[in-house]
């Protein structure tokens, strides 16, 4: 490599800290998209708003179709809550709580809001013992909670429903399917790639994927600055990695999980691939999101760049 094409000739410094706010950026605002537009089982959407406004005003303007707002109410994926009042943290789940549903709008620490829903599984089982685990927090801290907690009261099934002022209405799930094979759905990673370490203590995991994530950070926002990468190529793909990382980071620090939203999927009938046989079904690739791109395709190009770069010949050895 010349002097003229050097990676301080070709890409600046200051470029390299621009491409890593930009997918920083887009990483934030699409994770945001996500978390406002799109719903789970845990993480609902919740719809609150002045006198006159109507159920279906108010997704549309979230940029749901007429389909999607159409499914939503009639799939039963609608309903008014009301504080939940009186609840007691030391109740223990029966048979007739099955149909309880609870939401929490904020005093997790995780991405508000957050929906709670007993199963089979939770029956003869203490309500503050249940919430603690399904919202991260101690049992000590789930009586509180409950002051600020609201319950399902009844199903909305007319997207003309108006939404009065203290009316809380929540949508249960939804995901948008843009082709197929691909869709935005709304989930969360605690832990690491494919959900390593998911499910290991919270302590253990803010420590352990925090301080990495830092350190990682540091590490590269030091080589970019200091254009120690042997190439153009290398910067920019470091930058990417750098932008992606430090999005999952503020996402940990701040929700202590990473919010993914990118679904890529395939249906098929029982199959065999290589020498393995997968039933018929849905089989997809992990939820991921912009952040998880950004390292991916930085990764994939370094190690290009590596490969392509000449070899320095070793000197001959001394008769």
């Amino acid at each position: 490599m010349t002097r003229n094409d050097s990676p301080e000739k070709l890409l600046p410094r200051t470029g390299a800290f621009v491409l890593m706010l930009l997918v920083l950026v887009l990483d934030l605002g699409t994770k945001h998209w996500a978390a406002t537009t799109l719903a789970s089982g845990v993480h609902p959407i919740v719809l609150r708003h002045e006198d006159g406004t109507t159920v279906e005003a108010a997704l549309a303007a979230k940029g749901w179709t007429a389909g999607e707002i159409r499914d939503a109410v009639h799939g039963g994926q609608t309903a008014r809550y009301v504080p939940a009042q009186g609840l007691d943290a030391q109740h223990t789940v029966e048979a007739t709580d099955l149909s309880l549903e609870l939401v929490t709008l904020s005093g997790t620490g995780l991405l508000a809001p957050r929906r709670w829903r007993p199963g089979p599984q939770d029956l003869g089982l203490p309500l503050d013992e249940l919430l603690a685990n399904a919202w991260r927090v101690d049992t000590a801290e789930v009586p509180g909670l409950l002051q600020h907690t609201w319950r399902s009261d009844t199903r909305i099934e007319d997207a003309a429903t108006p939404i009065a002022a203290g009316d809380l209405i929540v949508v249960r799930d939804h995901s948008k399917r843009l082709m197929d094979g691909f869709s935005l759905v709304y989930a969360e990673n605690f832990g690491a790639a494919w959900s390593f370490l998911a499910t290991s203590p919270p302590i253990v995991r803010l420590v352990l994927f925090v301080t990495i994530s830092a350190i990682a950070s540091i590490v590269m926002g030091w080589v970019l600055w200091k254009r120690k990468m042997t190439s153009a190529l290398s910067t920019w793909a470091l930058a990417a990695i750098m932008g992606g990382a430090v999005g999952n980071l503020i996402d940990r620090i701040h929700y202590r999980a990473v919010v993914d939203f990118i679904f890529n999927f395939v249906v098929f009938d029982e199959t065999s691939f290589c020498g393995r046989t997968f039933g018929p079904g849905l089989h997809g690739w992990p939820v991921y999101n912009v952040a998880d791109i950004g390292i991916t395709v930085g990764v994939i190009l370094i190690a290009l760049d590596s490969l392509r770069q000449p070899k320095t010949p070793r000197p001959a050895p001394h008769a």
